[in-house]
Order: C-alpha cells, then sequence, then structure tokens
C-alpha cells in the first residue's frame, strides 16, 4: 500500500515545477516588453526634442491714427423753451392748440372768461367819467373866481371895495386853482387804472411770445386758474429747431474739455446716424450724485428733421485731441506707471526675452496708446506684463525652487 502512493506525490511535484516555471518565463517576457517600450521611448524623445513653448502675446510697435476722446452720458433739450403763463385769474373758456401743434408768434393759444375784466374796464371807465365832470365844475368855479379877482382889483382901485375883500377873492382863486390840479392829479389816477384793467382784459387772451412747438399742455377747458401769487402756466412752447445736449463729464476728465471741441452722440434709439456740434459752455456750478461730481457741457446741433425729442438719452464722445501717423502700442503693453509719469514696458527681442523700458506717452483712444519716446517702430512689446508684485512673487518663488529640492 505505501509503495503505491509513492509515485503520486511525484506527479504533483512535477506538475507545481512546470507551472511555476511557466509563471517565470511569462514574467521575463513582460519585463523584457517594458524595458522595449522604455527604450523606444527614450530614443523618441532623444530624437525628437520637445516643442519650444509658445511665444508670449505680443504687440508691435507701429505708426497709427490715435483719436482721444472724453466719453459722457446727455440728455437732449430745446434750446430755447418758455412757459407761458396766466397773467389774470379766471376760468379757461377755450384752448386754441394742441400738445405736438406747431404756433406762429402772435397766435391765439388759450382764451380766458372776459366778463370779469370787462366789468372791472367798465368801472373804471365810469370812474374816470366822473372824475372828468368834476374837474369841469371846478374849471367852472375857477373861471369865476378869477373874474371875481378882476372886479375886486378894479374896485380896490376907485376906493370902491375894501382890500379885505380883494383879499378874501385872491385866497378863493388860490384854493380852486389847487384843488384844480388835484382833481387832475386824480384823473391821471384813474386814467391809470383803466389802462391797467384794459391791459387786464387784454391777458385774458394769451398768444404765443415766439414761433414753437406746443411741448406742455397742463391746463383743461373749463379749469379755474388764480393769478394771484404765482403765474399758472398754461402752454409751454419749444424751438426744436436747435437741440442742445446737456452731457455729464465726470470730475477727473472734465480738465480735458475745452470750449469749441467737435463733440458727437448718437441716441438709444437704435439709430446707427451720428449728430456732430462743437462745445459752447462747461457750466461752472457742478452736480453731484452720492460722491461722485459731474460737470454739465453744452453743445447744439440741428433738428430740423425733427429726429430728435426732448429728454432723449444719448451716449456723447467729446474729442480732446487727435494725431495722425504717430508710433503707438497696444494699451494693453502699458505697465505699472512711475513718479515721472513714464510707464514701464517689456520689448521682446528675437529670442522672445523681455528687456525692461521706460516709455512717455501721449494720446489714447482706448485701444491704443501715443508713444512720444522710448520705443522704436517696429520693436515688440509684450501684451498685459505682470506688475511689479506679480514679477517680485515669481521671482521669489523661483529662488526658493532649488531649496525645496
Amino acid at each position: 500500500m505505501l509503495a503505491g502512493k509513492i509515485p503520486v506525490q511525484s506527479n504533483k511535484s512535477s506538475k507545481t515545477s512546470a507551472a511555476r516555471g511557466r509563471w517565470l518565463k511569462s514574467w521575463r517576457v513582460r519585463v523584457a516588453v517594458l524595458v522595449l517600450i522604455g527604450g523606444a521611448y527614450a530614443a523618441y524623445r532623444h530624437f525628437t526634442p520637445p516643442p519650444p513653448p509658445p511665444a508670449p502675446p505680443s504687440g508691435e510697435v507701429s505708426l497709427a491714427d490715435i483719436t482721444q476722446t472724453v466719453q459722457a452720458a446727455g440728455v437732449l433739450q430745446p434750446r430755447l423753451k418758455v412757459d407761458v403763463g396766466a397773467q389774470v385769474s379766471g376760468q379757461v373758456r377755450q384752448l386754441h392748440v394742441q400738445l405736438g401743434q406747431q404756433v406762429k408768434k402772435g397766435e391765439l393759444l388759450v382764451s380766458l372768461d372776459p366778463e370779469l375784466a370787462r366789468s372791472e374796464v367798465a368801472q373804471a371807465e365810469a370812474a374816470v367819467a366822473q372824475q372828468a365832470a368834476q374837474i369841469e365844475v371846478r374849471q367852472a368855479d375857477l373861471k369865476i373866481a378869477r373874474r371875481e379877482v378882476e372886479r375886486q382889483r378894479r374896485l380896490l382901485a376907485g376906493e370902491a371895495t375894501a382890500a379885505t375883500e380883494a383879499e378874501r377873492a385872491d385866497t378863493e382863486l388860490a384854493k380852486l386853482d389847487a384843488d384844480l390840479r388835484g382833481q387832475s392829479a386824480n384823473l391821471k389816477r384813474l386814467q391809470a387804472e383803466l389802462d391797467k384793467r384794459k391791459l387786464s382784459l387784454g391777458y385774458t387772451s394769451i398768444t404765443a411770445p415766439m414761433d414753437g412747438t406746443v411741448v406742455n399742455l397742463p391746463v383743461q377747458e373749463g379749469q379755474t386758474v388764480i393769478a394771484a401769487q404765482i403765474t399758472p402756466v398754461m402752454v409751454t412752447l419749444a424751438n426744436l429747431d436747435e437741440i442742445t445736449v446737456r452731457a455729464r463729464v465726470p470730475e477727473a476728465d472734465i480738465a480735458q474739455i475745452k470750449v469749441g471741441q467737435q463733440a458727437r452722440f448718437i441716441t438709444l434709439a437704435g439709430e446707427a446716424q451720428r449728430y456732430e456740434g462743437k462745445v459752447r459752455v462747461i457750466q461752472p456750478v457742478p452736480e453731484r450724485a452720492g460722491n461722485a461730481v459731474f460737470y454739465n457741457v453744452l453743445f447744439e446741433v440741428d433738428n430740423k428733421a425733427r429726429k430728435l425729442l426732448p429728454e432723449m438719452t444719448v451716449q456723447v464722445n467729446v474729442e480732446t485731441g487727435s494725431a495722425k501717423k504717430v508710433l503707438s502700442v497696444p494699451m494693453v503693453a502699458l505697465g505699472e506707471r512711475s513718479e515721472d509719469g513714464r510707464f514701464a514696458v517689456q520689448v521682446l527681442d528675437a529670442q522672445n526675452k523681455q528687456h525692461p523700458r521706460q516709455v512717455r506717452t501721449g494720446l489714447q483712444d482706448g485701444a491704443r496708446v501715443q508713444v512720444l519716446d522710448g520705443l522704436k517702430a517696429g520693436e515688440k512689446v509684450l501684451l498685459a506684463p505682470p506688475s511689479a508684485a506679480e514679477q517680485a512673487a515669481s521671482a521669489a518663488s523661483a529662488a526658493s525652487a532649488p531649496a525645496s529640492k
């Protein structure tokens, strides 16, 4: 029995040894394959070097036309605008115009009820007539007094009357003469009052003081207006043939604005048309919006086509300077500004190495800036150069890198 089991154990051992041999052979093959792959990659890297890093974004120093502008939001207003008011109280009897209507100077706008004014005129006329009658009576009395004075003088010359009678006649004549002068002055006062009443009657018909367009009509027929303390506005007229642009320029930009500069604007209505004018005045009194300070810059444009309306919002560009065919670089090439006003730029050589340079700038249009000195045409400059703080941080990082390894 024992002798029969020994061959079985020998078979198992031979099978285990064979499996181990196959596994070792497979492992050696895998290692060989990995070695071949690594060698092939090393050979590829040796004979095929990696591509150079991409060149940094750069711009060229070139000639360009520079137009410098100041931007501001603006509002359109009529150049001439008049509030036509009522100078007398009364009820609005009739409106003779409508909103948007064109009127001529002297044209009837509004009629107020004239009955009260007519009554006051009649009373004033009666007072004038009564005073005139009293003056006629005094003039008749004065004639009688003069004749009595002459008679008394003749009698006194013939010693036919007493001196006291002659004196009494002279005194009566002087009294009547003074009274007549007072009555005449009173007549003038009453005549002036009559003229005033007639003028008030004329004010019940409100006419246009100028040619223009009706832009506001705040009253209605039947409405009663009181002109005792404040003049009520009946109609607002505006001359829309010429429009004034009121641009609100920030305090930081107002020093660049000068009278006579070219100004352009477009409306927010979606039109591509540009309107042009010249700065007429810079209002010296500013407006405040919170902590911001703005100055109103005014200029006019022609509006006979009636495309522009009051209170439209517009975007204004005031041209503060221009230069033709001057050296320029992109605005994003400028670095930090030094105390003397120069800007730092990074000039790139043929190998794209950076060399710092200080340049003096002039006009700028938002995209490019004029170079007055420090650069030459054809040179390349780094766009969006790092700031001094970023450069210092990068240098510190590079210096600490070997120590960390």
